[in-house]
């Protein structure tokens, strides 16, 4: 158990600052992404699985993104309160445009973790973290031009599900792998 936390810290050490921005990217909250580093320190420092993995950063990168889109399925909403929202005094049109963004994106992190695991991590490495599609090829083991139709036909379902949130939804799903 001490080698594997040492193993852990020494991660954390190298690549603690990508997953938090990660994280915080996925969140859009920091302190729900204080809280999910804390259980990506204690699952993989008790992961029998990370002792195993060939690349232990990969297998940290999986499971905080894991963390995050679970932490999104359970709560369906997760938007901050009125009144913490702080509203520049100059430029309102600004901060209503970054408001209606911010909600935006909210909605499409919401409908992203409704894909199997696959799906959504390509559409977070490609537009989250602006991947390359050979950089996801390598990370994730399997052909470039695969990961582009995975992620073409994750986009479709994407578009659909945001443009008509209530019809077929169970009918409808991302399932690859």
């Amino acid at each position: 158990m001490k080698y594997r936390q040492d193993k852990v810290l020494k991660l954390l050490d190298q690549h603690g600052e990508t997953l938090h921005r990660l994280l915080a990217r996925l969140t859009r909250c920091e302190h729900t992404t204080r809280d999910l580093m804390q259980e990506l320190f204690i699952k993989l420092s008790t992961s029998r699985g990370f002792d195993k993995a060939d690349n232990p950063y990969a297998y940290a990168w999986k499971s905080a993104t894991n963390l995050a889109f679970r932490r999104h399925q359970r709560k369906k909403v997760n938007v901050e309160s009125f009144e913490s929202i702080q509203l520049p005094q100059e430029s309102n049109h600004d901060a209503l445009t970054e408001m209606i963004q911010q909600e935006q994106l909210q909605q499409v992190l919401q409908v992203t973790a409704t894909f199997k695991e696959l799906a959504r991590n390509v559409i977070v490495m490609r537009f989250i973290e602006q991947q390359s599609y050979e950089e996801i090829a390598e990370r994730l083991g399997k052909n470039p031009d695969y990961l582009r139709s995975v992620c073409s036909k994750t986009l479709k379902e994407l578009r659909h599900k945001l443009n008509h949130p209530l019809s077929d939804q169970n009918e409808r799903e991302v399932c690859y792998e």
